[in-house]
């Protein structure tokens, strides 16, 4: 082997180790991630982070909930303070997977309202009685511009409540 594919042939093998204790600490990290209960934690409005970073916690909040599935199974949004992670990132299930959304802005609101019980995973066994816009629109960082109605307009507008510090208790 000369020298050229031999300093070729390491680098692929740190890359290699490099790549796998990458794995390693996610995956420590995904178990050390929890359901944050603390409501003074949770009041807190989330600050945006760049894009790159966001796409990462988006996937660690996606990784999280495929790997607890007892918790994804009724689960139907995310904001990404509910497990103490930084940015403002929401996850939305859309039938079988979960959309991304990226410091997530309504825009604009009906003025048709509705009123439905709600409850958080944040606020275990609990639930409340919560006026909402029955329709939004809403930009964020990878999207643009989106409308939503109906219950999806429901779970972003409890999402986006969440990172700005708000809880259903609070409303």
């Amino acid at each position: 082997m000369n020298r050229d594919n031999k300093n070729k042939w390491d680098t692929t093998l740190r890359f290699m180790e490099e790549d796998r204790r990458r794995k390693i600490r996610l995956e420590k990290e995904e178990k050390r991630m929890k359901i944050i209960t603390n409501r003074k934690l949770l009041s807190a409005r989330c600050l945006s982070l760049p894009y790159k970073e966001s796409r990462v916690i988006a996937n660690k909040m996606i990784l999280f909930l495929l790997s607890h599935k007892n918790i994804a199974k009724n689960t139907v949004g995310l904001a990404c303070n509910q497990l103490g992670l930084e940015g403002r990132v929401i996850i939305i299930r859309n039938k079988n997977k979960w959309d991304r959304y990226i410091n997530p802005i309504i825009c604009r609101r009906s003025e048709e309202k509705v009123t439905l019980d709600e409850e958080c995973l944040s606020l275990p066994s609990k639930s409340f009685p919560i006026e909402r816009h029955s329709s939004i629109r809403m930009v964020s960082s990878q999207k643009g511009f989106k409308d939503f109605k109906g219950f999806q307009a429901r779970i972003i507008q409890h999402e986006v409540d969440h990172l700005n510090g708000i809880l259903i208790a609070d409303k």
